[in-house]
């Protein structure tokens, strides 16, 4: 298999900046590796922080145990992040994610 080939696989597929470390990049594989890693970390911390205050009121009684409305209650509940805030993590990590496999392809093609 090519290194350039090995490099987009391996960003898209193992995680985002994987494929720097093939083409011998870790600078660059560390900051796309961090971005999505501390990215992941606040969206998960999001949605610990939601759950639970769903949960709390699941088991208090306050809402049923019913989808339509955990769902709707997950729109309504407030964490730490805007929904704005939230939408541009995650379109940053998908970003982030796509440059990685592409640069990473171009990077290995390189003579």
């Amino acid at each position: 298999m090519k290194i350039a080939t090995k490099a987009a696989l391996f960003s898209a597929v193992v995680f985002p900046g994987a494929g720097y470390f093939v083409v011998k990049r870790r600078g660059r594989g560390v900051v796309v590796l961090t971005i999505s890693i501390v990215g992941l970390a606040m969206l998960m911390v999001e949605a610990y922080i939601k759950a639970q205050i769903i949960a709390e009121k699941i088991v208090r009684g306050v809402i049923p145990v019913d989808i339509q409305v955990i769902r709707d209650q997950l729109v309504l509940a407030k964490g730490v992040l805007s929904p704005e805030t939230a939408m541009g993590i995650s379109l940053t990590i998908g970003a982030v994610w796509i440059f990685s496999i592409v640069d990473g392809y171009r990077i290995g093609r390189a003579p």
